[in-house]
């Protein structure tokens, strides 16, 4: 074949038959399935809408070598976990559960470790839960995941239990040119509660394709948090899929900082009355960065209620790519959902691709959406510098400013820190 993505994709599907044990239990067989779902469909391009921006071709090339590559494990000392107090922090080197560098004693609801042995020892609970909200069809990425993930953690909290730590998944890669395919399931049971913390970071130019599954259930509470900061040469693809059940809330942040390219897709269904998800989103970049953040918000049920509020802040040449799509189906009456995306550009060669989009087929709801680019306000830039402050510190305090609407409601105050350390690296070009 001519076309490298399609080479690439016939490479993949061999390394899968030859990583397979003997053996035929259910796992390999939804793994087989999302292998072939993902030899029919290879990787995305452009020509399709919704990668219209963000091209993937020199990623499909590396893939099949990179996934082969052993893990070197090289520089597990560039570790940087965030400080978070009393945290349940579950370690993964280059894909890897390390129990030695976890907290010890995990509850019974929390498993992590090896899909493979988890999938015997907890074969009802990883089966029902499995492949069940992520959508192989519509996404190659996850069904890649699906075909190669190895480890795998899982909060499965019975109704009425509330975990007190926040659990704190740390996701570090260590060796260069390696693959890896987190996969997280979570349930929680009614009225329980949840912190989730998801961090990726890394040492080396590495692939993380991840892949999160979470029900939430009547009145039950999530708070997810992803942090991604991975290295500079990094690809970081990932998606969390999320289910809410009657008056369950979600409140969902993701700050994205790191990679040479990132794609994250969050997909949430409001699935019955009362449902409400509050979802924030910053994306931070430098250089020639890619970053495309996407998030869609399907209110399926009555009396369901959504806000999504998405900023960017780019400098240099990095580019960025933001789609955010609010699904109000018929039966969705008195539907309340909001979405805003602000973009703040540094340099005249930094760019934003941003699409808001309303889809309603009710007629008693209450929905709005918008977005804005701009520049830093000349303005209040000379007033700050009419006061005596240097041009640098008064462009750190508006860029600040600009992300504090979302920085200022995050519980946990080392995300909120790292997400101020990432600003500040920023290069801030003279317009």
């Amino acid at each position: 074949m001519n076309n490298p993505a399609s080479t690439a994709t016939e490479r993949l599907r061999s390394l899968w038959d030859a990583q397979q044990q003997p053996g035929d239990g259910w796992l390999r067989a939804m793994q087989r399935d999302a292998i072939e779902q993902f030899g029919r469909t290879g990787f995305p391009t452009t020509r399709l809408e919704n990668w219209k921006y963000t091209d993937v071709s020199k990623l499909a090339e590396a893939y099949p070598e990179w996934l082969d590559h052993p893990s070197a494990r090289t520089d597990i000392a560039a570790r940087k976990p965030l400080l978070i107090d009393g945290a349940i922090h579950l370690v993964f080197i280059d894909g890897e559960f390390q129990a030695s560098l976890s907290s010890p004693d995990l509850p019974a609801s929390l498993l992590a470790g090896s899909l493979n042995q988890l999938s015997e020892t907890h074969r009802q609970a990883i089966e029902s839960r499995l492949g069940k909200l992520s959508s192989q069809g519509n996404s190659p990425f996850a069904a890649l995941n699906t075909a190669f993930a190895n480890h795998c953690t899982a909060l499965l909290l019975p109704a009425g239990a509330v975990l007190e730590r926040p659990v704190y998944i740390e996701h570090f890669a260590s060796s260069p040119a390696t693959g890896g395919h987190p996969r997280l399931l979570v349930d929680l049971g009614a009225n329980s509660k949840a912190t989730i913390i998801e961090h990726f970071s890394g040492s080396a130019a590495s692939l993380v394709n991840a892949v999160a599954e979470m029900t939430v259930g009547r009145g039950a509470h999530l708070n997810y948090y992803r942090l991604q900061e991975a290295h500079a040469d990094a690809w970081h693809t990932a998606q969390q899929h999320l289910r809410l059940e009657n008056d369950a809330r979600v409140f969902a942040l993701s700050i994205d900082s790191g990679a040479a390219m990132t794609r994250n897709e969050l997909w949430v269904q409001l699935a019955a009355p009362g449902a409400t998800l509050e979802a924030q989103g910053l994306l931070l970049g430098n250089r020639s960065r890619h970053i495309d953040s996407r998030i869609t918000i399907d209110h399926a049920a009555m009396h369901t209620s959504s806000q999504a509020r998405y900023r960017s802040i780019l400098d240099d040449k990095a580019r960025g790519v933001f789609n955010g799509r609010i699904l109000v189906r018929q039966a969705a009456q008195k539907t309340n959902a909001a979405l805003t995306n602000r973009n703040l550009l540094l340099s005249r060669g930094a760019e934003i691709n941003t699409k808001p989009e309303l889809e309603i087929y009710a007629d008693d709801v209450k929905c709005a959406h918008g977005s804005t680019t701009g520049q830093l306000d000349e303005a209040a830039l000379f007033y700050l510098l009419s006061r005596g402050i240097d041009r640098e510190s008064a462009r750190n305090m508006l860029v600040t400013a600009f992300a504090s609407e979302l920085l200022t409601g995050i519980e946990i105050p080392a995300i909120a820190d790292r997400a101020r350390e990432a600003i500040g690296s920023l290069r801030f070009s003279k317009l």
